[in-house]
């Protein structure tokens, strides 16, 4: 062991943030437990790393029943608040052909997220910071996801999800997320609605010169993924699968998960959009946002 190296230090697993919404996907027939961040969290522990869902849930029944959930998946639910007002977050998911579409109700519990001395703690030791553009839609959790990013360390790498939900996102909110930013990951649709709303004709370049993003993750549904920095642009095609039982449901979350875990290892970018790729159709094969995987499964992709 290299001297000053302290074998815990060695041992540490690194600690991925999901900050942002934690809710019930409810759908037609049965409800699971879900959220981007949350969904994040639970995908970089089933990897090996310490994944942290930072949100708030109601008082409630469903709030009970949530933290039950996450605690039930292995999941540090320590730093999940409570509101005493608010009721916890649910999604109407409706599927189509295997593609979910959302309702998402105002005013819920992960609206009302505040920065305290225990996120504050959290924010400090975080690895890397996984958030999106939904949970940003109230200007209180709006808030509170900036100053907690702020806290972090300037070795924290910040990866945006950019999740875009209509009618819960502006220009504004899109702009301030992509200044905070190292990574950031969009689907086609949201690759051309930026472009539309910027006015930019080469998305990546502008990324890159205008908003100092180092790594962009565009995913392609059935046509694979493509992953960009300044240096390179890797294609990475779909994995194939038996999903016939499977849905679409959370399977971008495993995609930023996987990414992230191999991203804080340094992992060559060919091996990490790859990993990312074969994680995200495995969950794809599965019903619903967070299935526990085969360990065999795991251990190809970790």
């Amino acid at each position: 062991m290299p001297s000053g190296i302290k074998k815990d230090e060695i041992m540490k697993k690194p600690v991925i943030v999901g900050l942002g919404e934690v809710l019930w996907d409810v759908f037609p027939e049965y409800k699971r437990a879900g959220g981007a961040p949350a969904n994040v969290a639970f995908h970089a522990r089933q990897l090996g790393n310490e994944g942290i869902p930072a949100s708030r849930v109601g008082k409630d029944e469903l709030g009970k029943e949530l933290l039950d959930v996450l605690t039930s998946n292995g999941l540090d639910i320590s730093h999940v608040q409570r509101d005493d007002l608010a009721p916890t977050g649910t999604v109407e998911v409706t599927m189509t052909d295997g593609e979910a579409s959302y309702s998402i109700p105002r005013d819920s519990a992960w609206d009302r997220l505040s920065m305290t001395s225990q996120w504050l703690d959290l924010a400090r030791r975080a690895d890397a910071i996984c958030f999106g553009t939904l949970a940003q839609r109230d200007d209180i959790s709006r808030r509170t996801i900036r100053e907690f990013l702020a806290q972090a360390p300037a070795s924290c790498l910040k990866i945006a999800d950019i999740n875009l939900r209509p009618p819960h996102y502006s220009k504004e909110i899109i702009e301030a997320s992509l200044n905070l930013a190292d990574v950031v990951k969009l689907n086609e649709s949201e690759w051309k609605e930026i472009r539309r709303t910027f006015g930019v004709d080469d998305l990546a370049r502008w990324l890159f010169s205008e908003k100092n993003v180092r790594v962009i993750c565009l995913t392609k549904g059935g046509d694979g993924a493509e992953l960009i920095t300044p240096d390179a642009h890797l294609i990475e095609p779909v994995h194939p699968i038996e999903d016939s039982n499977g849905d679409s449901v959370g399977v971008g979350d495993a995609f930023t998960a996987a990414l992230t875990h191999h991203l804080l290892r340094e992992s060559p970018l060919d091996v990490a959009v790859s990993a990312a790729n074969r994680y995200a159709a495995q969950v794809f094969a599965r019903k619903g946002a967070t299935p526990k995987l085969p360990e065999a499964v795991i251990a190809a992709v970790r």
